[in-house]
């Protein structure tokens, strides 16, 4: 008798799983969260201005913004009126103390052991924030009733035993960085990647630009996380928008950012502008490095007021100088002298021009239909040399082979060509630059040189 035969079905062979392999992607953000000193954010002296640097920065550029971009600019004086400079010095100085004294006395009294009292520790919550907001805004009504452009930055040494301890060997302190410009301001949705590493509104065009990169805010929110863990506070409004938007949050390591209140919708005293207040651990403060910088970035930007408070109380108020506002940059095309084979071929990629001559002539400053022509002979000359088929400027642009691209290349870079405009630069300009170093230091004698 033959044996049965197993009927059961048989079992798949299983798939093998391919391996995971062990290279890691990271994210830009988590990379540079604990390399912040590579954009200037190492711990000495040079990081309080580092701050000042990236917020003055940001701010002169929305201001300029909003005066491109407006259609109803205010009537400007030849210069700030003195009246009104001493009107908001004054009630900016009734609302400072020196909080450096206050916590060299806090110090000193913890070391010969007395017991010492500390102001509640503020709340992070978006109704005290906006509450705070409100308050400092007050001195700035008589600017702000004016339109006048103005850029507001404020460093005070904070005490935080909880968080930092006050007698900490290394000497380090808590500073609370507030800063406020009358510029565009921002819609909820440029808002929301305001802070994020890489975003950016000018970083896909060639123009003159003080920063187009989007490190330096990124940055500073990280290192402002690092030190402290506590959280960014905004405030902005776009100059044709009905309300302002608040929101309390942290950046994070996936480069996107992490709300504790917010964002919300809200209406307050100001037609336009930009509010950041946040934290971060440094050394003690010094005079002769933030305040100089803000002076210096005043001569050099006499459109604007800015006014610096520093932690001892001091308020530095550089007014506005000139009525007028520097003519807006012009967007530039690369320029061909300027590019290398790597970017060249990057164009090529990228270009929405259907064929050679659209290529060559749109995407750069300085290229006329002539030059594209003659680009185009030589490169088909080195083609036939090696038997190969010739290209013309009806050639299409996605279409091009290796050596095509090299020849071409070759060719582009042997032209000689006119150097580029000048109305992509603009310059203070030497009259307004005299008549700034006048107003700021009364000197005898007064000399400026454009180049």
């Amino acid at each position: 008798m033959s044996p049965e035969k197993n009927t059961e079905p048989k079992k798949p062979t299983p798939t093998p799983i391919a391996p995971t392999g062990d290279i890691k992607q990271g994210t830009i953000a988590k990379f540079m969260r604990k390399r912040t000193q590579l954009v200037g954010f190492e711990t000495g002296l040079n990081k309080h201005t580092q701050y000042a640097i990236e917020f003055l920065d940001n701010a002169i550029d929305a201001l300029e913004s909003w005066w491109w971009k407006s259609k109803s600019r205010p009537r400007l004086r030849d210069s700030l009126d003195p009246e009104i400079i001493d009107q908001v010095k004054k009630k900016i100085e009734e609302e400072q103390f020196d909080s450096i004294a206050l916590s060299k006395r806090l110090e000193r009294d913890v070391r010969a052991g007395k017991a010492i009292e500390l102001p509640p520790r503020k709340k992070d919550t978006i109704d005290e924030s906006i509450t705070d907001f409100r308050k400092f805004m007050m001195p700035l009504r008589p600017l702000l009733s004016k339109r006048e452009p103005i850029v507001v930055m404020q460093l005070t040494e904070v005490q935080m035993p909880d968080l930092i301890p006050i007698d900490d060997e290394e000497g380090f302190k808590v500073y609370e960085f507030t800063c406020f410009d009358s510029g565009v301001g921002m819609v909820p949705a440029d808002l929301e990647k305001f802070g994020i590493y890489l975003a950016s509104s000018k970083s896909e065009k060639l123009r003159q630009t003080r920063g187009s990169q989007g490190f330096g805010a990124p940055s500073a929110f990280s290192d402002a996380q690092n030190t402290t863990g506590k959280p960014i506070f905004t405030i902005s409004k776009r100059f044709d928008a009905d309300v302002a938007t608040a929101s309390f949050f942290y950046t994070t390591t996936s480069n996107t950012k992490d709300y504790t209140g917010g964002p919300i919708n809200l209406e307050l005293p100001f037609n336009h502008g930009t509010y950041i207040r946040l934290h971060y651990l440094n050394i003690q403060y010094r005079r002769g490095y933030a305040d100089i910088y803000c002076e210096m970035a005043s001569l050099l930007n006499a459109h604007a007021s800015i006014i610096f408070v520093d932690p001892y109380g001091t308020v530095n108020f550089y007014p506005r100088r000139v009525d007028i506002f520097p003519d807006e940059p012009k967007y530039a095309q690369p320029h061909p002298s300027s590019i290398r084979i790597g970017e060249f071929q990057d164009l090529l990629r990228e270009t929405n021009e259907p064929d050679l001559k659209g290529f060559l002539v749109n995407a750069f400053v300085r290229l006329s239909d002539n030059k594209a022509k003659k680009i185009v002979s030589e490169a088909s000359k080195d083609l036939r040399k090696r038997h190969l088929d010739s290209i013309t400027l009806k050639t299409p642009t996605d279409s091009l082979s290796k050596i095509e691209v090299e020849l071409l290349y070759r060719a582009f870079s042997n032209e000689e060509y006119i150097a580029p405009p000048t109305d992509t630069v603009v310059t203070v300009g030497e009259e307004v630059f005299e008549q700034t170093i006048k107003l700021a230091y009364k000197p005898d004698f007064t000399a400026a040189v454009t180049r």
